[in-house]
């Protein structure tokens, strides 16, 4: 009984570290790689403040003033600047996960990070180009390389994050019922564990990884245009001449978009590229991401029905369609008034003609 009482008397002193490293333990097998890198990533900068407290030390107060260094400048040692408020209710969510376990262990009478006010990020208009915009792009991919031009269309015409598109493989693509499956997404991750020596023989900081699409929905199978099937039917003949080139070089891979030597494309050169290209040629700044907003808003600007609006996305509810495109959907809201309202509303002229 009494080294009970001493073992759990000890344990409620236990650093805030080792809490995170027994949280760890726990969630190991059940994270994600990208999830696991992600809170390898927080821990070290949350571990740099608090992993010498014990847990019984630890405040509301000390979490707060943490919270607010990381809202200065300088908190983010490799930009300078202030973190996010996005990123900052990253840190408070496995804080509040790593003590609301010791809470529930009995290591502290109370989670204090509880008490803490979460983070507010403020909601982000999507960003996306307007008609005449997508026009201008258009344009200027037709003097793009073949690779690039493939793959900035594709984002255009189907909406695709740009982990899916550096997932694509040919078996992926239907000519016959000009179809396109997502079946994987690339996520690159940073860090020791991830570092390594490409086929070149280059030193790496990370890798890609190969991992199932965004949620359930986001497994799905979007239908192309003419238009498209015949690019990519071109594209993929200019793949297989680059293949035939390289030879030896050029590593197994069924990837349609690759680096020079067939590998698995960084996600992060996509959005690079796109941004080069249309600072290149005066277009506003567009990523991967905003391609993928413009390509959603045209389909709803179009009049397409929310529910396929959102299966093409991928989205995991119509629920997030409604949600992320509130500004859109009540434009076309106002425009079926009005529409409505000129069919029920004769013109005066008529009305004396009726009358």
């Amino acid at each position: 009984m009494i080294l009970a009482r001493k073992r759990r008397k000890k344990d409620r002193n236990i650093s805030f570290e080792r809490a995170s490293d027994q949280w760890m333990s726990v969630h190991n097998t059940t994270l994600s790689v990208g999830s696991r890198s992600r809170y390898i990533a927080l821990l070290e900068r949350i571990n740099a403040k608090f992993g010498n407290t014990c847990l019984s030390q630890l405040s509301a107060e000390h979490i707060r003033d943490f919270y607010k260094n990381l809202a200065t400048e300088g908190a983010n040692k490799k930009t300078g600047k202030a973190l996010s408020t996005r990123s900052i209710l990253h840190h408070h969510k496995l804080i509040c996960a790593i003590l609301s376990k010791a809470h529930n262990e009995g290591l502290i009478a109370k989670n204090p990070a509880s008490q803490v006010a979460s983070p507010r990020p403020e909601p982000k208009e999507p960003s996306y180009l307007d008609e005449t915009e997508v026009i201008r792009l258009c344009q200027a991919l037709a003097d793009a390389p073949p690779k690039w031009r493939a793959a900035l269309t594709l984002l255009l015409y189907t909406g695709l994050r740009r982990g899916e598109l550096a997932g694509l493989e040919w078996g992926d693509v239907s000519f016959t019922r000009q179809t396109i499956t997502i079946r994987r997404t690339i996520q690159y991750l940073s860090g020791e564990s991830f570092a390594h020596t490409d086929a070149d023989g280059i030193q790496r900081k990370g890798q890609n990884i190969e991992k199932p699409p965004k949620t359930k929905n986001s497994r799905r199978v979007i239908a192309i245009c003419d238009t498209m099937a015949a690019l990519l039917q071109d594209y993929r003949q200019w793949w297989l001449n680059e293949q035939a080139a390289k030879g030896g070089h050029w590593l197994t891979t069924q990837k349609l978009f690759t680096k020079d030597n067939g590998t698995t494309i960084n996600p992060d050169s996509i959005t690079c590229y796109t941004k080069r290209f249309a600072k290149k040629h005066g277009l506003p700044p567009i990523t991967p991401h905003s391609l993928r907003h413009t390509n959603i808003s045209l389909m709803i600007a179009a009049g397409v029905d929310i529910k396929t609006v959102s299966t093409r996305a991928g989205h995991a509810s119509v629920t997030t369609t409604l949600n992320t495109y509130t500004h859109q959907i009540q434009s076309k809201n106002a425009q079926a008034a009005q529409k409505l309202a000129n069919i029920l509303t004769p013109p005066p002229d008529e009305l004396e003609v009726r009358s």
